[in-house]
């Protein structure tokens, strides 16, 4: 039913992604903000996001809210300047 109605059940796991918009916004791998928004990441699982959002709204919501967490902010994250090259928006990563 839910197949039918048009929901996507090819949902893709945020990791990869994840760590690649970290090297293309300029954070070492082993930066303090890669390793909270991995661990952002598995925590997705134990919620309704996956179920919710798309794989690249997961991985931008995880850099910012570890950036924000950790009082590490990027400007071109928290402003969204990339979303329309990935089809999400900012009340997708809000989730609002």
């Amino acid at each position: 039913m839910l197949e039918a109605s048009g929901f996507d059940f090819r949902n893709r796991h945020p990791q990869q992604l994840m760590i690649k918009l970290a090297k293309h916004y300029g954070y070492e791998k082993r930066s303090s903000v890669v390793k909270t928004a991995y661990s952002i990441s598995l925590d997705l699982y134990r919620t309704f996001a996956p179920l919710k959002q798309s794989t690249p709204t997961l991985a931008f919501a995880c850099l910012e809210l570890a950036g924000r967490l950790l009082n590490q902010h990027h400007a071109d994250i928290e402003e969204g300047r990339d979303y329309d090259r990935w089809g999400i928006d900012r009340g997708m990563v809000m989730g609002t």
